[in-house]
């Protein structure tokens, strides 16, 4: 009984081995050597956001040059959107702990509102810096953009956007206000 326990045991201890050597994840070095690295357009450090424009880097693909396009720049002006919506919340957040907590939920609830108005009129602002068409072997068509905005005409907005709402006038301590969303603005992508 016990050689039959130690032959059942031995088989599967090596078994085990088997399988958790199968399962290794380990890619061979002569694999890894083979690779190419690849080149994404646009991906030079003047097509990156910088002190005075956020940037953004999209693509598109269709059989349709001028649909690639569209998609490309629907792609692009998501992805400007998103970014501009998480700057005003960031900014929104830190400058209303500089407030009076009483107000501070107010305000933040006010320049929420107003952050999509920003938003959406920093996409009317957006201009296209440059792009790239590709023809792929299977005629499909890959376009990439790349569309920024000025950082100063976003600060603008926000601003115009603060003195055109009352509630957000009277808590609104504009410098310090500047300060934080530059604050944010200077942690995009760099």
């Amino acid at each position: 009984m016990k050689t039959a326990n130690l032959s059942i045991l031995a088989l599967l201890f090596v078994g085990s081995g088997f399988i958790l050597s199968s399962c290794s994840s380990a890619v061979p070095l002569s694999k890894v050597q083979e690779s190419k690295e690849v080149k994404l357009p646009f991906s030079e450090k003047e097509y990156k956001s910088n002190a005075e424009f956020l940037r953004v880097v999209a693509h598109g693909e269709s059989a349709s040059s001028t649909l690639a396009e569209k998609i490309a720049m629907q792609n692009a002006q998501t992805n400007m959107a998103t970014r501009i919506s998480s700057l005003v919340k960031n900014v929104t957040e830190d400058y209303s702990k500089n407030i009076s907590d009483a107000n501070s939920n107010e305000f933040t609830s006010s320049f929420e509102t107003q952050g999509r108005v920003i938003t959406n009129e920093s996409l009317s602002m957006v201009n296209v810096l440059d792009k790239k068409v590709l023809l792929k072997s299977n005629n499909i068509y890959d376009i990439w953009v790349v569309i920024e905005v000025s950082k100063k005409s976003l600060l603008e907005g926000a601003t115009k956007s603060m003195s055109s709402n009352k509630k957000l006038q009277l808590e609104a301590d504009k410098i310090r206000f500047r300060e934080i969303f530059e604050s944010e603005m200077n942690k995009i992508d760099r």
